[in-house]
């Protein structure tokens, strides 16, 4: 009924336990005398129901995730399937909304994307984790954390998705080139364009970037926002300071090719691994990309140094995945303590040992794993406050198509840098 109190899974925990509690204190009370002749039954011990759970995470990650949930299902009983989840989150919406419309979901558990979490969230589709994660748990994330979680993980004030990934730009560089040269890494702008412009001579570029419609373009444009400070849905002065510098790159300083407009991540780690490019924001996985090239890599040839600054310092924005449980998943009481499991802080360093996609810093993962791999730069970027909140807008995907058209359009001159802000200003208003 329309009235009655939607109870939390904690209520409905403690009322329970009061209940038991009640019957415990009756059971002390004097029974009523049974006449001899009377047989009593033992009464069976109930049989509690043995469930199958469907767990959806991205393949890579499958057996990283068993050997969490191999000691859940011993200790519960219930068993969990792992099904290959979408890898981005245009795929989650196209695959799971219209399950959700009608009221059902084929899954219990699933790894969801920032680009469709909110959606699903203010859609009333994934069921809150308020009661259902200790405070430990989120007590084990860093500060950092805190804004990225109310803002792409919780809706209204409840939260509804755990993060268990933690992607940020890291900017690597060719360490042994600028060692024969005896120069360090760029800290700012202006030493970027400096230092760019020493190792510029075509094939080899100072700088290079993947910027390819649709996606990549934004994903740079919000990378030099977050640096000069800017909030890039309102096309603000800031923002217009990092477009103008991200042309200045490529038609002024000449330090990062045309190209770089037309390349996507694989064509741009191939430059790089052709020795062909300097210095680079790349993701995380160019960590495995590199030494896995086992031709190629040598210690120096791609190493993590600190973003250079712009005018708001050296930003880099980062986001992620996490677990839900979708308001209709079939056996959703289970599911909620699964995800509780998985992402407690005992558990999330044997996920991140598992699997490099859950290295976050946590501190028990950074705890358990020390200074291995990732981990050291991850905490430097940490400590040095280098992690920008990635870019919020409630319709985030049409809002990044935004960015995407106009910044391509400006990029290749086609339209000035006034023109490109008013025009993303006016798009972004009539998303409303």
């Amino acid at each position: 009924m329309a009235d009655q109190k939607k109870i939390s899974r904690r209520e409905f925990l403690q009322a329970a336990g009061a209940a038991a509690g009640g019957l415990a204190l009756a059971s002390c009370a004097p029974l009523p005398a049974t006449p001899p002749a009377a047989e009593t039954k033992a009464t069976a011990p109930a049989v509690v129901e043995k469930k199958t759970l469907t767990l959806a995470i991205q393949g890579f990650a499958h057996d990283a995730v068993r050997i969490v949930l191999d000691e859940w299902e011993e200790k519960t009983g219930h068993t969990v399937e792992l099904e290959s989840g979408p890898t981005t989150g245009q795929e989650m919406v196209t695959k799971y909304a219209p399950a959700f419309q009608a009221g059902a979901s084929p899954v219990d558990v699933m790894s969801d994307a920032d680009d469709s979490g909110p959606i699903f969230y203010r859609a009333g589709w994934i069921e809150p984790l308020d009661g259902v994660i200790p405070q430990e748990t989120w007590d084990d994330f860093p500060a950092i954390f805190d804004q990225q979680i109310e803002v792409w993980h919780s809706y209204e004030g409840q939260r509804y998705r755990v993060p268990h990934e933690f992607a940020i730009g890291y900017t690597w560089h060719r360490k042994d080139w600028f060692d024969e040269r005896g120069l360090e890494p760029p800290t700012t702008w202006d030493e970027l364009v400096e230092i760019g412009k020493a190792f510029t001579d075509p094939p080899v570029w100072g700088t290079l970037e993947a910027i390819k419609k649709p996606g990549l373009m934004y994903v740079y444009m919000a990378y030099l926002t977050a640096q000069s400070g800017g909030e890039i849905f309102e096309f603000d002065e800031a923002t217009a300071t990092a477009f103008q510098f991200a042309h200045d790159l490529i038609y002024k300083h000449k330090i990062m090719p045309e190209t770089a407009l037309s390349m996507d991540y694989t064509e741009q780690n191939e430059e790089y691994m052709n020795d062909h490019v300097a210095i680079m924001r790349q993701w995380p996985f160019f960590w495995g990309v590199a030494r896995g090239n086992e031709a190629w890599y040598e210690e120096g040839k791609a190493e993590i140094v600190p973003p250079p600054s712009g005018p708001a310092g050296p930003k880099s924005w980062w986001g992620g995945w996490g677990f839900s449980v979708p308001k209709f998943a079939p056996n959703k009481e289970e599911a909620l303590d699964l995800v509780a499991f998985l992402t407690s802080a005992e558990n999330a360093p044997v996920l991140a040992e598992g699997q490099s996609w859950f290295v976050m810093p946590r501190k028990s993962i950074m705890e358990a794993m020390g200074g291995e791999g990732l981990v050291p730069f991850m905490k430097e970027y940490v400590d040095a406050g280098v992690p920008a909140p990635r870019p919020f807008h409630p319709k985030v995907a049409e809002a990044q198509s935004v960015v995407d058209d106009v910044a391509s359009l400006y990029l290749t001159d086609q339209i000035s840098l006034e023109e490109t802000m008013e025009r993303g200003k006016e798009r972004i208003e009539a998303l409303g």
